[in-house]
């Protein structure tokens, strides 16, 4: 009998720890962070940089319920490259640029002292492009291709919106979880998958 209130004294002191751990791990991962910049690519003629930055704030209604999380916002900036080819009256082929800005919305859940359950809104994903602040660059081009090139650009801001956003729901599908999370100083570190990202705080620590 001592033997086994031993064993449950124990228990209750691991769990004790481990909450404390978790509800650590959830007070330091509030604020915003910025990553580097990443490729990615729609696997088609898009391919482009993310600049993303992460809101994470914390819900007390889910400390109440035990829990600790709240919400995160996963925003980026976006620098695509795409070319035009075979379009009527211009010369080929067209290469162009574009900036967006993306925001995708969901849910975080510190499930362990260095773990973090995800589930993000694929509902909420937005991409922003500006038509007028795609660039068009080929050599080849005259002034008399410019009220042509006018004319198609806001199909091409479409277009390349279209394929950044069916990017970023394959980029955003496979993250459920962060692992081997930790939080040094103005650095947040973490693996999704095998891979290694480092975020860096923006403004004071909290």
């Amino acid at each position: 009998m001592k033997s086994f209130i031993t064993s449950l004294c124990l228990l209750a002191s691991i769990s004790l720890v481990s909450c404390d751990e978790t509800a650590r791990l959830a007070k330091d991962l509030q604020g915003s962070w910025t990553g580097t910049p990443e490729n990615f690519t729609d696997n088609s003629v898009i391919t482009a940089t993310i600049i993303e930055t992460l809101d994470i704030v914390s819900d007390d209604s889910a400390v109440a319920k035990g829990s600790h999380g709240g919400t995160i916002a996963v925003s980026g900036m976006l620098s695509a490259t795409t070319q035009v080819v075979g379009d009527p009256g211009l010369v080929e082929p067209l290469t162009l640029t574009a900036s967006a800005k993306s925001l995708i919305k969901g849910t975080w859940t510190a499930i362990d002292d260095d773990e973090v359950a995800l589930i993000l809104d694929m509902s909420t994903l937005t991409v922003d492009i500006d038509p007028e602040g795609v660039a068009v660059s080929n050599g080849l081009l005259t002034s008399s291709d410019t009220p042509k090139i006018d004319s198609i650009r806001p199909a091409i801001s479409a277009s390349l919106a279209e394929g950044m956003k069916r990017a970023l729901i394959t980029r955003y599908a496979s993250v459920r979880r962060l692992d081997d999370v930790k939080v040094k100083g103005p650095l947040l570190k973490f693996e999704i998958g095998k891979t290694d990202y480092v975020f860096t705080r923006q403004g004071e620590a909290q």
